[in-house]
């Protein structure tokens, strides 16, 4: 039976995937770099992760496991669903078996995309999100034969427009979005049930993109070492990490989570 929590989609993260035909490890680096992006957003590390889902299709079967690794030593549940059926699995895994906070990873064809999806009691325990968070909501309305809006980095746009991170000159004002998963049509809207506010208003705001370092709605840069080892679990982040020298390191300023 399903329960009564809301589902809310806390970050996202988006990177660029590599091309067609590549070995399995520049997949899991991409997918380990969108995970870490999507972490910073919400401002949370590996520690806050229940259950992690990712794709099983032939770019990334049997890759969620060795992305979950990569920020955590200990076992987390981990499911592999089919292609297209990521969004809906989380989901569910939050509204029906009552899973705190999922992270979904997936490939898309030319991104790859990560998602932190929450339930109620994990978003407002955390107030700084409530003004940035999106609840997504299953919808009665049947599905279009069209095509829009079904790859992923769509809902990261979506959710990027909500916040008022977009350039809104000559965007007719939308205060929701629906995303069409392979079975189920999804509507999103602010948690906070607020208008979107214009980029003046949350330009200097310390939210995701004040932890990532830049805006990703106008914008793509790499991670670094720092911000990877940022999110990862304590017993993680306290290791040599000799397994993942895939980022550049920062030096400085450390990342991210110390800014919020």
């Amino acid at each position: 039976m399903a329960s009564k929590t809301e589902v809310y989609i806390a970050g996202v993260g988006l990177s660029p995937a590599p091309s067609a035909g590549s070995s399995a490890k520049p997949y899991i680096t991409y997918m380990v770099s969108a995970a870490t992006k999507a972490l910073l957003d919400t401002g949370v590390t590996f520690d806050d992760v229940t259950r992690s889902v990712t794709s099983s299709n032939r770019n990334t079967l049997k890759h969620g496991l060795k992305v979950s690794q990569a920020f955590y030593e200990g076992n987390i549940p981990v499911d592999e669903v089919e292609s297209g059926a990521e969004l809906e699995s989380s989901f569910s895994l939050i509204k029906d078996q009552g899973a705190p906070c999922v992270l979904m990873v997936a490939i898309e064809k030319t991104s790859a995309v990560a998602f932190v999806l929450v339930s109620d009691d994990f978003l407002w325990s955390r107030p700084y999100l409530k003004d940035s968070a999106a609840r997504l909501r299953q919808s009665d309305r049947p599905k279009s034969g069209s095509q829009e809006n079904r790859e992923l980095d769509s809902l990261c746009q979506a959710v990027w427009s909500l916040r008022g991170w977009t350039d809104t000159k000559g965007k007719a004002a939308k205060s929701a979005f629906s995303y069409q998963s392979s079975t189920t049509t999804f509507e999103l809207s602010r948690a906070d049930s607020k208008s979107i506010p214009e980029w003046k208003d949350v330009q200097y705001k310390q939210d995701g993109k004040h932890r990532l370092g830049y805006n990703p709605a106008t914008e793509d840069r790499e991670i670094s070492y720092e911000d990877f080892e940022a999110v990862c679990a304590v017993r993680k982040r306290n290791s040599t990490q000799k397994d993942w020298n895939h980022f550049r390191r920062k030096d400085g300023d450390r990342a991210a989570l110390a800014r919020l």
